[in-house]
């Protein structure tokens, strides 16, 4: 491991190649650089949780509790808030608009900016599906021009998209198995379980067919696997879980490998929101809550040499089981 700093670090931003951490605690977040190997302070803003939800070298958009921070050099504009409690978890931009999803309690919603001071709602999880509980992730595919939410729980309508910036959604996947992060892959996206029906897995959607595929996994002594994040580092993808809190690799989507897990075996953990990971030239930059990491292409190599932490299982129950949850919930499949 290149470098291991135990500071609560909650989130991780690559602007052009300058390295924006976010550090929290129970009342305030500390806007970082990372640089030769040391944290820099930059900000101090009031609020936790502490994340980036997007970044450029010039501008930073910051979510400090329930508020979105507009952040330049020394200044921080308060740009947006969000319902009390609630935060601002992932942000992406499309075709010249920044996207911003709120995480929490619900009704949460999408919010879109041209000029990132002036921000409005273009959907809230309500919309999409109104089982949902809330939004989970947002991407974009960039080649075809399509935003790309996940939505929990409880819910119908897992995976929905637009093609017009977010003013209409048209649902992608209906059923029982949920997701939190998207890596857009070239002519498909790689999907990252958090369910807690099936014990852990990927899905993948081939966007030229339209067809789906799910490999269900399993974590070695852990009840679930949940991801949080998703990337690809030198041709492999690497995964961050909330639950076990841990960095894995993968050369198939099948058998992951820990970089990096967090404690000893244990049947049920908590969820970890804070758990992400960014690329930095040749290394990989990540952050769990309590932690900041950095690995290079040796560790992935040496993580790759060792016992898998989760491993392709048959899901016969699970199965049954999503079943069971389409069928409860049979008329809003039908009318969504």
């Amino acid at each position: 491991m290149h470098l291991h700093i135990p500071v609560p670090a909650m989130s991780v931003m690559n602007a052009d190649s300058l390295i924006y951490v976010a550090i929290g605690d129970r009342v305030s977040c500390r806007l970082t650089v990372l640089k030769d190997c040391n944290l820099n302070e930059e900000l101090i803003l009031q609020g936790s949780p502490c994340l980036i939800p997007w970044g450029s070298r010039e501008s930073l958009l910051v979510s400090s509790g329930n508020t979105l921070y507009l952040v330049s050099g020394s200044e921080a504009k308060p740009v947006l808030r969000a319902r009390p409690g609630n935060w601002f978890w992932h942000g992406v931009e499309a075709q010249g608009r920044v996207f911003i999803q709120e995480y929490g309690e619900p009704p949460t919603g999408i919010y879109v900016s041209e000029d990132l001071v002036n921000f409005r709602r273009v959907a809230s999880n309500k919309d999409v599906d109104p089982l949902s509980r809330h939004f989970h992730y947002i991407a974009f595919d960039e080649e075809r021009g399509l935003l790309v939410v996940t939505l929990g729980d409880g819910n119908v309508v897992r995976v929905a998209v637009s093609q017009d910036h977010g003013s209409s959604w048209k649902p992608l996947y209906k059923g029982p198995w949920q997701f939190v992060p998207v890596l857009v892959d070239g002519d498909r996206w790689v999907l990252g379980f958090d369910s807690g029906i099936a014990r852990g897995g990927v899905a993948v959607y081939y966007v030229e067919r339209g067809d789906w595929s799910f490999t269900f996994l399993k974590a070695r002594g852990y009840r679930y696997a949940q991801f949080t994040c998703l990337i690809k580092f030198a041709g492999y993808y690497v995964g961050c879980l909330g639950s076990p809190t841990a960095i894995i690799v993968s050369r198939d989507l099948k058998y992951w490998y820990p970089l990096y897990i967090e404690g000893t075996p244990t049947p049920t953990v908590d969820y970890n929101y804070f758990v992400n990971a960014i690329l930095w030239g040749e290394r990989i930059v990540a952050v769990t809550g309590r932690e900041l990491l950095v690995f290079d292409y040796s560790d992935v190599e040496r993580a790759l040499r060792g016992e898998p932490l989760l491993t392709p299982y048959k899901a016969y129950v699970d199965r049954v089981r999503g079943v069971l949850y389409v069928v409860r919930r049979l008329p809003w499949m039908l009318r969504l």
